[in-house]
Parts: structure tokens; C-alpha cells; sequence
């Protein structure tokens, strides 16, 4: 098993198997494995509107390296993607969905077994990105925190931490291979997220408003989600706290 991401601490508890991490940079692994799991990517959009090439590189073309492996090998494969996309506007989005058209025609012509995972705003301690990130370290912070419109648009935040009820669904053969969505189903406005971090913090958080980067969908949420007993976002926000302080951020 390969991959990249904070539910490696996780999985390598499990004694039932061996785990092996790879980052972006790391030397590709030659051993063979029963399963892929491959989170390691470039992830900030407007990053990728300055670095296209790299972003094709540690994305797209990561991802296929990664998707040889397992046909040659026989592994399954596991891929996340954005449960946001439709149309690509940016380097990012479009190599999701140029990964998704790959692992397809691998699924057609050599019937490999691949899980798509389409996630929605996943958040949780180890990461620091995304508004919940941004907005509780802001708040602890006395920052301002930045947000892209009125803040009435409405998404859908999934816990880390639940992650590994979905990776435990693969690893005992729970699903078959096929495409996921990794959210709750809760819509929560950008404002609603504020007031939430505010009430938990304790602290007052200010807000400067800019126009969109890129057009946006005013709700985004799993219509189907995998998970049904997900962790709430008002317990998901108190481990954001505690993991910020822990380190000092």
C-alpha cells in the first residue's frame, strides 16, 4: 500500500498491513502492493494558475505513473477528486478530471479495480488549508480572514478524521470498486462557518470580502455520500483548535 496524506498515521496502526508512505519528490516505489491509495498532489487552485507545467507534472502525470503501477502489478487503485468539478477552469481541475477519463479508459480496456473518491472541503488537524483551517487560525489568532464573495455560498464539510471509516469500507471489502462521494450532505454557508468558529473560539473574527478568483457554484454538497456517521462540523472545528495550539500555528 502507497500513499500520501494525513490518514497515514492511521492505516499504519493497523496491523493487518503493512503501510508504506510516498510523497511528491520521493523516489517511486518499485515493491508491489495490493492496494493504492493515491492522495499525493498539488492542491491550491490559484497555485496552479502559476504553475501549470508543475501541476501537470504532480498531478496528471503522478496520478497515471501511479495507475501503470497498479495495472502491471495488479493492485487496486484509489483516486480522490473534487466533488466540485464540472467544467475545468484551472490547471488543477482539469488534470481531476483528465485522471478520472484515464482511470476509465483503464477501467474499459484492462478492467482495473479503482475506487474514485469525490471529495468535499476535507479538513481536519494536519491540514492548513481551507477555510475552516484559514478562518479558526485566523480567529486564534486576532487575524483577519479572507473570503471570496458574500459568504452565502453554501458547501459541504467532511472530517478528516473519517477518513479512515472509508479507506476501513475498501480494506475489508465493504464496497465494490466505483466512484464515491466522500461529503455529509450538509450545507453550511461561508457565514454560517464564521459564526460556528466564533462561538467555538471565543474570539471575534474579521472579515475582508473580495471578488471571486474564479466563478463558483452558489451550493456544492454530496448528494449520495458514502459515510452516514460522519463527525459534526461543530466537533470537527473543536479538533481544528486543539491541533493549532498543539503546534503553535
Amino acid at each position: 500500500m502507497v500513499l500520501h496524506s494525513s490518514i497515514f498515521s492511521n492505516l499504519s496502526t493497523n496491523n493487518n498491513f503493512e503501510v508504506k508512505g510516498y510523497d511528491i519528490g520521493d523516489t517511486f516505489p518499485a515493491e508491489k502492493f495490493d492496494l493504492i491509495i493515491h492522495m499525493a498532489a498539488r492542491g491550491l487552485i490559484r497555485k496552479s494558475i502559476e504553475m501549470p507545467y508543475e501541476y501537470f507534472e504532480d498531478d496528471l502525470s503522478l496520478t497515471l505513473k501511479f495507475l501503470e503501477k497498479a495495472r502491471k502489478d495488479n493492485s487496486d487503485f484509489v483516486f480522490p477528486t473534487s466533488g466540485s468539478i464540472a467544467k475545468p477552469t484551472n490547471p488543477y481541475s482539469l488534470s481531476k478530471v483528465q485522471s478520472e477519463e484515464w482511470i476509465n479508459l483503464y477501467r474499459e480496456l484492462y478492467h482495473i479495480r479503482a475506487y474514485i473518491l469525490k471529495f468535499f472541503n476535507i479538513y481536519g488537524p494536519g491540514s492548513q488549508k481551507g477555510a475552516v483551517f484559514l478562518f479558526t487560525k485566523a480567529a486564534l489568532n486576532k487575524e483577519e480572514a479572507i473570503v471570496y464573495g458574500d459568504g452565502n455560498h453554501k458547501r459541504d464539510y467532511f472530517y478528516i478524521g473519517d477518513m479512515k471509516k472509508v479507506i476501513g469500507l475498501i480494506l475489508d471489502r465493504k464496497i465494490k470498486p466505483g466512484d464515491y462521494q466522500i461529503g455529509t450532505g450538509v450545507k453550511t454557508s461561508v457565514n454560517d462557518l464564521i459564526d460556528i468558529v466564533k462561538t467555538i473560539t471565543g474570539n471575534d473574527l474579521k472579515v475582508k470580502h473580495q471578488p471571486y478568483i474564479l466563478d463558483e457554484a452558489e451550493e456544492l454538497s454530496a448528494s449520495n455520500p458514502l459515510i452516514k456517521d460522519y463527525t459534526s462540523l461543530n466537533e470537527g472545528i473543536r479538533s481544528v483548535v486543539e491541533y493549532i495550539q498543539q503546534a503553535g500555528l
